[in-house]
């Protein structure tokens, strides 16, 4: 009787501590200024049954000359989204806005900010919004100041923020932003602008160091995980340009370069990609692969103490459904699952 007393207490134990299964939602950013779907994209949205469309409103930065904020690159509708598919307005305000704006300027800034959604997107039902801003410990307390205005604004809608790596870690002095909900940006884990870093948008490596307090995290989280790619091109150790969509299949093709691992080294004078090369000039290409997300979101299931959330990627191109192929994105998705 005492064996199984024993048992008995052992297997209540195991229940308790046996988590839920988490109850997921598939999301997708769109992050160009003109909507228009073409046939392999609605194709992604169909197949990988994407419920959520995070679509980037515009951007808020500011103006110098007029010495307030104002809306840059708002989108514009061409085409239709179905109706089985939820519309998530995301706002990026920039650190510039956050750093000029004055306390007395907040509130009339949130009226303008909503004023301008609801103008964009007339007639599109939508239940929650975004904002995107990477603040910093000098800008948090009027970011978030900015976004208790907005939450009094937007009173009838769910409000959500981006979190970076680095606001996770250090979220004793960086903060927590009052909203309901926190969307985990899993990728530009280094400062892209140096030259001998090994991948900005996703290392691993990069990221182990930030992830060890993630469980911790008091804001409900949701996570997004990166399917762009682009080349950096530096020449000694200073940052020249981006190029986005250039992989190491098309530079792989070319003789006027050197290689080792990521990184190609211009071996003569030329001209490629739209701009003009010099000889040393190093190209450092950065994308991500398959075999890494599904790493890395199997990681994340662990880690992320939130049970009903939403697993979205950034973001939806065609050239990026080229890179991974339907079969891809599907498993990526279902890894989380």
């Amino acid at each position: 009787m005492r064996v199984w007393g024993i048992l008995l207490v052992f297997f209540c134990w195991s229940c308790k501590e046996e988590k839920p299964p988490k109850e997921v939602s598939r999301g997708i950013y769109y992050w160009k200024s003109n909507f228009k779907l073409n046939a392999s994209e609605k194709e992604i949205l169909e197949k990988c049954k994407v419920e959520k469309l995070y679509i980037k409103a515009f951007d808020l930065d500011w103006d110098f000359v007029k010495k307030r904020a104002i809306p840059k690159a708002s989108i514009r509708f061409e085409d239709s989204v179905s109706k089985k598919t939820a519309l998530i307005p995301t706002i990026f305000i920039t650190n510039q806005v956050i750093k000029q704006i004055t306390d007395n300027e907040l509130d009339t800034t949130t009226f303008f900010i909503k004023k301008h959604l609801e103008s964009t997107f007339k007639g599109k039902p939508y239940n929650e919004i975004q904002f995107d801003c990477d603040w910093t410990i000098s800008t948090r307390e009027k970011y978030f100041s900015l976004l208790r205005l907005l939450t009094k604004r937007f009173a009838d809608k769910h409000l959500s923020a981006t979190i970076r790596l680095h606001q996770i870690k250090f979220a004793h002095k960086t903060g927590i932003p009052p909203v309901e909900r926190g969307m985990l940006m899993f990728y530009n884990m280094s400062n892209w602008k140096k030259a001998q870093i090994k991948n900005s948008i996703y290392d691993l490596d990069a990221a182990s160091q930030y992830l060890s307090t993630l469980d911790d995290y008091p804001l409900p989280l949701d996570l997004v995980m990166p399917i762009f790619r682009w080349a950096i091109v530096y020449r000694g150790e200073k940052l020249l340009t981006v190029i986005n969509n250039l992989d190491s299949e098309i530079l792989s093709k070319l003789n006027f370069f050197s290689q080792k691992e990521n990184k190609y080294w211009v071996q003569e004078d030329t001209s490629a990609f739209g701009i003009s090369l010099r000889k040393g000039d190093m190209i450092r290409v950065e994308e991500v692969p398959f075999e890494e997300l599904l790493k890395g979101s199997r990681t994340l299931h662990n880690k992320i103490s939130t049970q009903k959330l939403t697993f979205a990627l950034y973001h939806l191109d065609q050239p990026n459904i080229t890179f991974y192929g339907n079969e891809e994105l599907s498993q990526i998705y279902a890894s989380f699952e």
